[in-house]
């Protein structure tokens, strides 16, 4: 078992649009949980009224979502040990 703290950033980027760069929409403050990740890009589908989100796993880290005209991803970032942080 690990000490390691995960977070997740969840992120929604548009795909039929050729010369779009960047994400439509972005998590604000990164989850803790990746459960809280996926709700959030759930419901910005939600909003949007799109068609459910069909989820891929890509690896430990990362899922993908699809969905017509766009795609969510799931990221994962380790936070710095204390020992990584450096103090001024």
């Amino acid at each position: 078992m690990t000490n390691e703290q995960r977070v997740w950033c969840a992120m929604l980027y548009a795909a039929d649009i050729c010369d779009m760069a960047g994400a439509v929409r972005r998590s604000e403050r990164l989850h803790r949980k990746q459960a809280d990740a996926r709700r959030e890009i759930e419901g910005w589908v939600t909003e949007m009224k799109r068609d459910p989100v069909r989820w891929e796993i890509v690896d430990d880290e990362t899922f993908v979502g699809r969905i017509p005209g766009y795609f969510a991803v799931l990221s994962s970032f380790l936070l710095p040990n204390e020992s990584e942080v450096r103090r001024p």
